[in-house]
């Protein structure tokens, strides 16, 4: 059994790596041709360069030394006009490369930000949301450069460092096996300073990212920071991670400097075995000296090349790193990729009744829907569970949580911080699967659903009330094409934000990034707005109003109630938001600790009963309403 789990898991990694690298050729695809072309060209500039110095025996021992003038002016226009055919050669490589590399990193950071896009809420917490930016900023930046030095040097450098060896053996085969015995140490030194500088460098990213974390928390936390006069701690620590990262860059630096002195001093040796035995052969009339410069130049275009090889193999080993960061983002499976087969099916469906599935009841086991004697059940949960972590050893954060919401009623879930209130919230919208269990809306599994469908049946109003730059209109509708302004101005009115946006210029009114020109409590009633402009079956409002007076949330709970909404789930920690609520769902430490009224709820659960007593609650208040 174990050897089969680990042949199952094993074929799926193998899938995954598969559906991975399928994403970043594809990126590639559309740039094909370019790879062929770039290189082509590239090719026929460094044959150019390779017959520079050939051609230049001719004119040292012809032309200077038989003092050939008329020789060496026709020599003149026919070397111009190489390095031109191979500088135009150069350029058109060089426009090759930029649009290809450019193109496939435009390409492969939209397939990945829209891939981000979809994965589950889970798989985003592990990556970590300073993971997923680097991933579409650095790394794709890195693939993006390994693409642009594959084109143009990939092929080049390793071309003219054997095509010099082979020239120089043509010219002087004697000669040749000096620079075989130098191309050994060459090779070693640029092995030994890549394979020290590679690891180093791999740290110095590090350090990069931790620095652009900080600066990124205090910008975003500027006002919490001049708050608390933390703004020297801050200074201390940035200033602790710049010097760690100086160090780094230092060390690599370091490694990488003595790169150049050591190939340079190896190529001056070879330059004076060169001469020393050239001088030999000028003398026994065994070689001339056009040859010799002919030589010298070969091993000054083998140096060169070998050090690009050294800089290529540092970028690719960058690049792999980088590349198969980015295949792990793609082999995270979307989120919903598991009832694919049962969303086809619910089309299919669709198509052939021309009707949805029926609302308002639940499946039987022979898939038809029976409906509720209350007039249907809108949201079913039947012993779910909920680990964040995939580790038996790390407890739950719920604990088998059984509920029944019939259409037309509001829920109320209360409990104190920590107590898995989020978490049910996370459960209903789809951003987790449960651990254990089942969860229905509208009689059909969560799993069922097309995550478009599930996101228009269940609306959210988030405990944090995130803001997008843009306008008004534009968080409002948050991009779905059938809310018109109309819409827009109802729910304005719905969520009691319609006062204050009038007052700063309408639906047109700008929003900055993360709603900072507007209050908590403005942010709040615009997060409502939103999730109410969508008309769900179902709203949930997680501690929507904790930013709001009593007397504006009460307004607020009528208008939604009035709206046409037939089910609320309202999430909080007062028990004045839900006081008047038909059903309370009390969790204590992510379990049900009861289930029932307000006034039920006081006299048959104790936790209840002691959050009513500190919030000073326990008894109805004069003339019926609380806070809703």
């Amino acid at each position: 059994m174990s050897a089969a789990k680990a042949g199952n898991a094993e074929n799926a990694e193998k899938s995954a790596n598969l559906k991975g690298a399928n994403q970043v050729l594809a990126s590639a695809k559309k740039y094909r041709k370019w790879f062929l072309i770039g290189p082509f060209f590239k090719l026929v500039e460094a044959v150019f360069e390779l017959l520079i110095p050939t051609l230049m025996v001719y004119v040292i021992d012809r032309g200077v030394t038989g003092r050939d003038g008329v020789y060496v002016m026709r020599m003149i226009p026919l070397m111009l006009g190489i390095a031109a055919a191979g500088y135009l050669s150069a350029l058109v490589c060089q426009y090759v490369a930029s649009l290809s590399s450019q193109g496939f990193g435009t390409e492969l950071r939209s397939r990945l930000f829209s891939h981000l896009l979809r994965i589950s809420q889970k798989d985003a917490d592990r990556i970590g949301t300073s993971g997923m930016v680097n991933r579409v900023t650095n790394d794709v930046n890195i693939l993006q450069q390994a693409v642009a030095m594959l084109i143009r040097l990939a092929i080049r450098a390793p071309f003219i460092c054997v095509g010099s060896l082979v020239m120089a053996a043509l010219l002087n085969l004697k000669l040749t096996l000096v620079i075989l015995c130098a191309l050994p140490l060459l090779v070693a030194v640029v092995v030994l300073i890549t394979r020290r500088g590679v690891p180093l460098f791999a740290k110095v990213q590090k350090k990069l990212d931790n620095i652009a974390v900080i600066s990124r928390e205090n910008m975003s936390g500027a006002r919490v920071i001049r708050a608390f006069t933390r703004s020297e701690k801050e200074k201390q620590r940035f200033e602790e991670e710049c010097d760690g990262y100086n160090k780094a860059v230092v060390r690599v630096n370091r490694v990488s400097a003595v790169l150049n002195p050591l190939t340079t001093l190896i190529m001056n040796l070879a330059v004076i075995a060169v001469l020393w035995f050239g001088g030999k052969m000028i003398a026994s009339n065994d070689m001339s000296g056009g040859q010799i410069v002919a030589f010298i130049n070969y091993i000054s275009y083998m140096v060169t090349a070998l050090l690009v090889v050294a800089n290529l193999v540092t970028l690719f080993t960058k690049a792999a790193a980088s590349y198969k960061r980015v295949m792990e983002v793609f082999a995270v499976p979307e989120a919903g990729e598991t009832g694919e087969k049962a969303e086809s099916n619910d089309e299919a469906n669709a198509e052939g009744t021309g009707e949805s599935d029926d609302a308002g009841g639940t499946e039987n086991a022979d898939g038809t829907a029976e409906m509720d004697a209350a007039g249907g059940i809108a949201v079913e949960l039947k012993n779910v569970s909920l680990r964040y972590i995939d580790d038996e050893n790390v407890p739950n954060a719920l604990e088998k949580i059984d509920l029944r919401i019939p259409r037309g009623s509001v829920l109320g879930i209360v409990g104190v911080t920590g107590s898995g209130k989020t978490s049910l919230v996370n459960l209903l919208t789809g951003l987790y699967d449960p651990t254990e269990g089942e969860i229905l809306i509208l009689g059909r599994n969560i799993n069922n659903i097309d995550r478009a469908e599930l996101h228009r049946t269940v609306g959210v109003a988030s405990q944090q009330s995130t803001l997008f730059s843009g306008t008004v209109r534009d968080n409002i509708t948050a991009g779905r094409r059938d809310i018109d302004d109309g819409r827009c101005l109802e729910a304005l009115k719905i969520a009691q934000a319609d006062g204050f946006v009038a007052e700063k210029g309408g639906l047109d009114a700008p929003v900055e990034r993360g709603g900072v020109n507007f209050s908590g409590g403005q942010r709040q009633r615009l997060s409502v707005a939103r999730a109410v402009a969508g008309r769900p079956e179902v709203l949930i409002l997680d501690d929507s109003f904790s930013a709001l007076d009593n007397a504006t949330a009460a307004s607020m709970f009528r208008s939604i109630r009035n709206s046409g909404i037939e089910t609320m789930i309202i999430v909080s920690q007062r028990v004045g938001s839900v006081r008047q609520a038909d059903l309370i769902l009390v969790l204590d430490d992510g379990r049900p600790a009861g289930l029932g009224t307000h006034k039920e709820l006081l006299s048959v659960s104790p936790v209840y009963a002691e959050i009513c007593r500190l919030s000073g609650e326990a008894e109805p208040k004069e003339g019926g309403d609380a806070a809703c």
